[in-house]
């Protein structure tokens, strides 16, 4: 998935639950779209900087069940308060379905070795173009970034956003203007 459907997947479902949940309401949209690619810009430069020479897979150490569990241990530990960042965080793993790639998911448990996605179409010869090959070569993704930007338009709409003063609100503080 790119890195704005994980945002605005994660900003519209805290729109919609903010309502119900009154400690969503003063919740730093920047951190939670920062907490919901956590996982993203955690790996990507890692794997551009290093790993990708080793592993050829752009999706490491952050996108492993160890990590994630780690994450909400110490959230839940000495960070209750961050539990909607967490969320946020381990969302990340639900927008990727990364328990159908084992050798990830699973690392170390099922061996040293990290694997891409283990379909046709996403082998990555440079990490340069990691989406693009992504995006071109899995038309199934498609679906996926098209429910991202219905997503993100919807949020945009319902607080006005479109609106450079309320846009500017957002981004500052982030965040929603009254």
């Amino acid at each position: 998935m790119l890195p704005q459907s994980h945002v605005t997947y994660t900003l519209a479902a805290v729109d919609g639950l903010a309502e119900k949940i009154p400690a969503l309401k003063n919740i730093d949209y920047r951190l939670l779209a920062l907490a919901a690619m956590g996982p993203d810009l955690i790996d990507k430069p890692l794997a551009a900087i290093y790993f990708y020479r080793r592993y050829k897979a752009a999706v490491l150490f952050a996108h492993t069940l160890l990590v994630h569990a780690a994450v909400f241990i110490w959230a839940v530990w000495r960070r209750p308060s961050y539990w909607p960042y967490l969320l946020a965080f381990n969302g990340h793993a639900v927008l990727d379905r990364l328990w159908y790639f084992y050798d990830t998911w699973y690392w170390p448990f099922r061996g040293w070795r990290f694997h891409v996605w283990q379909k046709i179409g996403s082998e990555q010869q440079d990490i340069k173009l990691a989406y693009w090959y992504a995006f071109t070569r899995r038309p199934e993704l498609w679906g996926w970034e098209l429910g991202g930007l219905v997503a993100g338009l919807w949020f945009v709409a319902r607080h006005r956003l479109y609106r450079i003063e309320r846009l500017l609100h957002l981004l500052k503080t982030g965040r929603l203007p009254n």
